[in-house]
C-alpha cells in the first residue's frame, strides 16, 4: 500500500470507488424508503464507477505507478482501492451519525472501520492478497446491512 500512496493518482481512484459505494448505498435506502431520488443517486453511482475503471485502464504512460497498477488482479484491486474505501465510509459515516446524537450506530460504524484497519493492516499484514480482499468484501456487506438498516 504504501506504493500507492505516493501518487495523487490512487487517491483519485479510491476517492471516485468511495463516492460510487457512497451513492450506491444512499440509492438504495432511497428506493427503500420509495422515493425516486434512488434512481438519481444510482446513476451516480454507475457514473462514478465507470469513472474509476476508464482513469484505472487509461493511466498516462508517465505515471509513477502506471507499470505497477497494470500488475494488478482482482485481490489486489479490493486491497489497494475497495478496502480502505469502505474503511473511509466507515469512520466518515460514524462520525457523522456520532455527531448527529446517534451514539450506538456511530460507534458501531467506526468501530467496524478500525477492525477492519487492523485486519488489514496491522494484524493480517502478511496475509494473501486474497485473503485480505475477502475480508475486505465481508466487511462491505457488513457496511451495507449497517447503514440500510438505519432507515427510519
Amino acid at each position: 500500500m504504501s506504493g500507492l500512496l505516493m501518487n495523487w493518482s490512487s487517491f483519485l481512484l479510491c476517492g471516485m470507488i468511495t463516492a460510487s459505494l457512497f451513492f450506491f448505498m444512499a440509492g438504495l435506502r432511497e428506493l427503500k424508503s420509495l422515493r425516486l431520488e434512488g434512481v438519481f443517486y444510482l446513476t451516480l453511482a454507475v457514473f462514478f464507477g465507470a469513472v474509476h475503471i476508464y482513469y484505472f485502464y487509461n493511466l498516462p504512460v508517465d505515471s509513477p505507478v502506471a507499470y505497477w497498477l497494470s500488475q494488478m488482479n482482482f485481490w489486489d484491486w479490493s486491497v489497494e482501492f475497495f478496502a480502505p474505501a469502505v474503511i473511509i465510509l466507515f469512520l466518515v459515516l460514524g462520525l457523522i451519525s456520532f455527531g448527529f446524537s446517534r451514539y450506538r450506530a456511530g460507534l458501531i460504524k467506526i468501530f467496524f472501520g478500525l477492525t477492519l484497519v487492523c485486519y488489514l493492516f496491522m494484524v493480517g499484514d502478511a496475509w494473501p492478497a486474497d485473503v485480505k480482499g475477502i475480508i475486505a468484501l465481508v466487511w462491505s456487506f457488513l457496511w451495507f446491512s449497517v447503514e440500510l438498516s438505519s432507515v427510519y
